[in-house]
């Protein structure tokens, strides 16, 4: 039987992690860490994959989950797997899996609660390889880890997707506070079908009122909004769906001419026609009723025309788990005046029946001096998240885009927003001369409206980068070059996909590639300044930027070491996701066994400090900079290693656990006294081993505290149903 061992504090909770820590875990065998997040009983939660599970000390026995349908034919035979860590790191807790080959691994994490509230219930998904439906699979687990061990999926859902396209390699979805899950399916900037649907509660497809597409029970499309207006009602309607496909249903476009006509404001001082996003392609309004009137003919109203293909990339869906909103980020292609191709970003918010409110495309399509224009380099959406410090409606999202090059017309600048006069993004524009690299950018925009509030490019200078400026004036910065003074020459710098966090106070945590990448003066692996002479490396890095994107709070690669004489080294760390905690910041992901190896600090028992060919890694940095308690989601005592509670020998079971209030308890050595505390560290009962009654208390979680005779105590978690 495995303990949960915790460190009761009445008046506050005992402190998490202390230290950096970085280190190494598996045996040879293709591990990979794709996901974390802390629980709010303080435990780690930790999602990946590996060739097997050799490498789990021997005094954990896994939990297998049944496959629960998981189409995975032409899988590689790999072990997708959730580790529970306690919240030191230095304990694997509990090790959940499923049957070997099952699925190619597990690479989300998500809840139906808000960020920083109890766990609620658990979803994961993760890729597939089948011949049949490939791509990925959502699943809700029947338990959440703090209320109870999963033991298996209550349900999953195979979701059909295009190697290579959107859906199968970034895996938009997400679940709202009611459970139900918004996925796509499909393949992007191709000729099949790609679409977005809603899972209901119990995992079935549902009815999405104003979605603009319907599937009749018994066969057939109705192909208006909203749902209830079918002649035959709504129980004749099986379910819903958004359809990113050019032609058709015309989902993305208006369907009459006042829509197709409507100018309304582009959130950042300028103009934009139409109602929705992707009218900018089309030369009139596409009636989704009568085939003869669906024109795909262009060019739009500032000469774009549609692109060959007949889907769209739907890239990001991230749902406000206050009130169910939801926000879909995609691209369209297009093509330029002089027949480019050419890729137009949008992002939109609906509400929770499907009623779009506003969409933005994040440049200008008409400058506020009344002149349109084409933005020439590609741009796409990468990733979408909810900045939860502010209370609706007035609240904020965080966009995170991505162009190729620059031209006449791009991403919105940070120091040029109508809404908020003041602003200075960290980065404010595209530096530099260098047309053919991919950079990055940040925007927080109003939940209410679309409306720009803060921007700042995300973009890291190229190895032998000409054109700095002066000092940044930040002493945390240490003296890397101003962004924002100067011209720097930039490189490719890219953002994980999807894997955008904000904070209590709404700074945003990010995941990103770069070269030279800019580094604090307080991060745990420093980037050589071009000041310094050196060469830099291919990088995965960790930041988060303060809430008003005008500076970097924390800012550290993750990469093998290297020679500084020698600019051939590739990267050979891949980060996947991060969380940030009360006092730092936890990053997971993988090493390639290869050129050089990590600085590890703090390794424990169950870990390395070497990688062994592909082996998942795993790290905790801390800076006094972005310490926040607010931070925590830990809302009962964390859970600690049990080196902190004892090193003696006593130990009792509680018997069944979950229970009704009724149990046995059997101890090594006899026990003089017991109390119960709530999950706020309010003693609720206490009393002898004769005197147990507990059928009063409400069902939760409790923690039952036990002395022994000479004075030891120990302490265990219990659940009554």
């Amino acid at each position: 039987m495995k303990y949960f061992a915790i460190i009761l504090c009445i008046f506050s909770f005992s402190s998490l992690l202390s230290q950096n820590k970085l280190f190494y875990a598996g045996n040879e065998d293709q591990e990979a860490f794709y996901d974390i997040v802390q629980l709010s009983d303080g435990s780690i939660l930790v999602a990946g994959a590996a060739d097997n599970l050799n490498w789990i000390p021997n005094n954990i026995t896994p939990i297998e989950l049944q496959s629960h349908n998981i189409a995975n034919n032409q899988g590689t035979n790999k072990v997708a797997f959730l580790l529970l860590l306690d919240s030191t790191l230095n304990q694997i807790l509990e090790v959940v899996h499923l049957t070997k080959g099952a699925a190619e691994n597990f690479k989300f994490i998500k809840s139906t609660n808000a960020p920083r509230t109890a766990t609620a219930d658990i979803y994961i998904s993760g890729n597939t390889e089948d011949s049949d439906e490939g791509g990925y699979f959502i699943g809700k687990l029947n338990g959440n880890f703090v209320d109870a061990l999963p033991t298996a999926f209550e349900w999953t859902k195979n979701i059909k997707c295009t190697s290579g396209s959107y859906p199968k390699t970034n895996q938009p979805w997400d679940v709202d506070s009611k459970g139900r899950v918004y996925y796509v399916r499909g393949d992007s900037h191709a000729w099949n079908w790609s679409a977005m649907y809603r899972l209901d509660a119990n995992g079935e497809q549902g009815v999405v009122e104003n979605w603009r597409t319907h599937w009749k029970v018994g066969g057939g499309e109705y192909r208006n909004t909203p749902a209830s207006s079918y002649s035959g009602g709504i129980d004749s309607i099986d379910f819903s769906g958004i359809v990113f496909k050019r032609d058709g249903r015309c989902n993305m476009r208006s369907w009459n001419t006042e829509d197709y006509e409507l100018w309304q404001s582009d959130g950042n001082g300028g103009t934009k026609k139409g109602k929705w996003p992707l009218d900018v392609l089309f030369d009139s309004p596409c009636d989704p009723q009568d085939s003869d009137n669906q024109s795909s003919n262009g060019p739009g109203y500032t000469d774009y025309s549609p692109g060959s293909t007949f889907t769209y990339g739907p890239a990001s869906v991230t749902v406000d788990r206050r009130n169910d909103d939801l926000y879909l980020g995609l691209n369209a292609k297009s093509v330029l005046p002089q027949g480019q191709p050419d890729f137009e970003p949008a992002i939109l918010k609906m509400d929770s029946t499907g009623l779009l409110e506003w969409w933005s495309r994040l440049y200008h399509e008409v400058r506020p001096d009344g002149s349109a224009h084409n933005s020439s380099p590609d741009q796409y959406i990468d990733g979408i998240a909810i900045d939860y410090s502010q209370a609706l409606p007035f609240s904020q999202i965080v966009v995170n885009a991505r162009c190729h090059g620059n031209n006449v017309e791009n991403f919105w600048e940070g120091d040029e927003i109508l809404n908020n006069p003041n602003a200075n993004g960290y980065q404010n524009r595209f530096t530099g001369s260098t047309g053919n690299i991919h950079i990055s950018w940040l925007g927080k925009l109003s939940s209410f409206n679309g409306n720009l509030i803060h921007s700042t490019y995300v973009a890291e200078l190229g190895n032998s980068a000409t054109g700095l400026g002066s000092a940044h004036p930040d002493p945390l910065m240490d003296n890397w070059p101003n962004p924002n003074a100067g011209w720097p020459e930039l490189n490719t710098t890219r953002l994980i996909r999807n894997a955008i966090k904000t904070t209590s106070d709404g700074s945003i945590l990010i995941l990103g590639t770069g070269r030279r990448t800019m580094t604090t003066k307080n991060a745990y692996q420093k980037m050589p300044r071009p000041n310094e002479g050196g060469q830099s490396r291919w990088n995965d890095f960790v930041r988060l930027y303060s809430p008003t994107l005008e500076n970097p709070l924390y800012s550290s690669i993750v990469v093998g070491s290297w020679d500084t004489l020698d600019a051939n080294y590739p990267k050979n760390v891949s980060l996947h996701n991060s969380f940030k905690t009360a006092k730092g910041i936890l990053v997971v992901g993988q090493h390639t066994g290869e050129d050089g190896e990590l600085v590890s600090s703090e390794v424990p028992d169950w870990a390395s400090n070497q990688s062994n060919g592909q082996s998942a890694i795993i790290g905790y940095f801390e800076a006094a900079e972005i310490e926040n308690a607010n931070d925590s989601p830990v809302v009962e005592n964390p859970v600690t290693s049990i080196d902190n509670i004892s090193k003696e020998s006593f130990r009792f079971d509680i018997i069944p656990n979950p229970n009704d209030g009724y149990f046995e308890l059997i101890s090594n050595i006899p026990i003089q006294g017991l109390s119960v505390f709530n999950v706020y560290g309010q003693n609720v009962w206490s009393g002898n081993m004769e005197e147990i009654e507990l059928q009063h208390l409400q069902g939760g979680v409790y923690f039952l505290l036990a002395e022994s005779l000479n004075g030891e105590k120990y302490i265990q978690k219990m659940i009554i149903k």
